[in-house]
């Protein structure tokens, strides 16, 4: 304005080149300041300190060169004060109004004493008090804006401190937890989510129809209200089942947490055993000596010369069904025991060998009936080797029993027991070229005293799952769409160790 002659006209009118100067002289030590700020070398406050005095100075002088106090130019010093306010803390403040009051009351005696200009000390006074008064609300909208700036520093310092106790926390669950935005993108899963559906963290921002299909499906049901949505399912052949419970977020986001149904399950069937174990306690007696007399009794009768065959025949069937029903209660008041578990470190391979040959010679099997396969020869498990057999004649026993009963004569009935790595985890599968399992009778298969063979007790299937579960095993059947199915034993990490 000043250099093209625009208004205000009485910029640098009383002293036009000593204001053209000062005024290219303030443009760069204001650009050095500004330069020495922006790096921050050294104390921020004396900085500050130093610029308002010289912002004070340069004012003053174009004062002076522009015709006085009179002209309102003055009114500049007011943004100095307020910024020294807000920028310096404690007593600094006071001393930039100080240094602003004073320099405008010797623009005043400097006026009266070169007697140029009108002079108001009133005028002067006035900023002064004016100066100080805008220093003190300064600081004290300062000290509010600082006070607030570090509640909300500390608050978001405490919530993310809250976020990442809760992430770890959620880290921990053995609950499955997953987040899943309105379009079925998975935002979020921990670590027993991965574990239970058996997918890994990359699943994090995929598609839910894409990585859990049955899950999506029962989302959508969830999402249109109806009653029966969620219900259990398995997310992987031979996975624990889960059940998922769905909770409604913010925008659309939907909470799910996965339930292990596997330790439900264990604890109803243990309260079923208990109390089958307390029933069995209490009338094994009563139900004992009475079957040993029926049993004596046949045995008697059998060894009499006039009996014929027909009796033999009957007699025999009392034996045998006063056997089965010794046998069950004698299974059942084992069940009832727990016995502590005697676990030892073998290598699986050479037990399986031990224990193919052991068995064919016990059953009376041909060795070249039971095929095994090792595909990881060099793994150790640790686990009660006594339970382990137990688990695997059990197992055995009945592939040889359904492929023998449904082959023909002319066929040959075979067993493979094979030995191998699945999701990093060692397994035992026993498979056989009988008829499977029906889907009617999988609900059931684990199930005590539920049994598809004639004659059979229906606890042995019960009590292979409650040694394999005892001693942190997972025992499945394995249902497969283009063949039939097979058991598998899953060895999971504190039970395996490779060598």
């Amino acid at each position: 304005a000043f250099y093209f002659k625009l208004p205000p006209t009485f910029l640098g009118s009383s002293d036009a080149e000593l204001y053209l100067s000062i005024s290219v002289l303030y443009v760069f030590v204001a650009s050095v300041l500004l330069i020495l700020t922006s790096k921050r070398s050294g104390q921020f406050a004396s900085q500050a300190t130093v610029q308002l005095i010289i912002d004070i100075a340069i004012i003053i002088i174009i004062i002076r060169t522009s015709g006085g106090l009179t002209t309102g130019i003055g009114s500049l010093l007011v943004v100095v004060v307020v910024a020294g306010g807000a920028l310096i803390p404690g007593r600094l403040a006071g001393f930039v109004a100080a240094i602003a009051t004073l320099a405008v009351l010797l623009e005043a005696v400097y006026s009266q004493i070169t007697g140029d200009g009108i002079i108001r000390y009133s005028h002067a006074g006035l900023l002064g008090a004016t100066f100080f008064a805008t220093a003190l609300m300064a600081q004290v909208l300062a000290r509010r804006l600082r006070k607030s700036q570090q509640l909300a520093e500390q608050h978001a310092d405490d919530a993310s401190k809250l976020t990442m106790l809760n992430k770890h926390i959620i880290e921990r669950l053995q609950l499955g937890v997953m987040i899943v935005d309105k379009n079925n993108i998975v935002y979020s899963t921990n670590q027993s989510a991965q574990v239970l559906l058996g997918v890994s963290d990359s699943i994090n921002g995929e598609s839910l129809y894409m990585q859990v299909p049955e899950l999506f499906g029962q989302l959508g049901h969830w999402r249109q209200g109806r009653v029966d949505a969620t219900h259990e399912f398995q997310p992987q052949p031979g996975f624990a089942e889960v059940l998922p419970q769905m909770i409604k977020l913010e925008d659309g986001d939907t909470l799910i947490f996965l339930n292990d149904t596997s330790e439900l399950t264990q604890q109803a069937q243990q309260m079923k055993l208990a109390s089958l174990g307390r029933m069995a306690a209490s009338i094994a007696h009563e139900v004992r000596n009475p079957l040993g007399a029926i049993n004596h009794a046949a045995e008697l009768l059998n060894e009499a010369e006039t009996i014929d065959d027909k009796d033999k025949k009957l007699l025999d069937i009392i034996q045998r069904q006063s056997d089965r029903v010794n046998g069950i209660i004698d299974t059942v008041l084992q069940l009832s025991r727990r016995k502590v578990l005697n676990k030892s470190t073998f290598l699986l391979s050479l037990w399986l060998e031990s224990f193919v040959d052991e068995f064919c010679n016990n059953e009376d099997i041909p060795k070249s009936a039971i095929s095994l396969n090792t595909v990881v020869p060099l793994s150790q498990v640790r686990v009660d080797q006594e339970q382990l057999r137990q688990i695997m004649v059990n197992l055995c026993g009945n592939a040889w029993h359904y492929s023998e009963s449904s082959l023909a004569t002319s066929e040959v009935p075979q067993v493979l027991v094979r030995m191998g790595i699945e999701n990093d985890e060692i397994i035992i599968d026993v498979l056989d070229n009988g008829p499977g399992v029906s889907e009617t009778a999988l609900p059931q298969l684990f199930e005590p005293f539920y049994s598809e063979r004639t004659g059979g007790i229906g606890l042995g299937l019960f009590l292979a799952r409650e040694m394999a579960q005892a001693n942190g095993l997972r025992l499945n059947y394995i249902a497969k769409q283009d063949s039939k199915g097979f058991f598998r034993v899953t060895f999971n990490s504190e039970q395996q160790r490779k060598v």
